[in-house]
């Protein structure tokens, strides 16, 4: 597989610059040490995201599995 695809928050970022939102659902995958990446994917009041995961040593798969679905999510 290039990339698994997963919620990358349980919520919407919240408002303004203080943080970036709970980080709770790539912290298993930042634990195995594969590359996992954020990409915007709604479009409401407060950004929302899915994560792409990829596997291990796969920067390069997960880049371009990253740029294919950003490409697609971007109007």
């Amino acid at each position: 597989f290039d990339a698994i695809i997963a919620p990358a928050a349980p919520g919407p970022a919240p408002a303004g610059l203080a943080a970036t939102g709970d980080p709770l659902f790539s912290r298993g995958f930042a634990l195995l040490g594969v590359p996992c990446v954020a990409v915007p994917a709604a479009r409401t009041p407060l950004p929302q995201a899915i994560q792409l995961i990829g596997p291990m040593m796969g920067d390069d798969r997960l880049l371009a599995a990253t740029a294919w679905v950003a490409d697609r999510l971007t109007p």
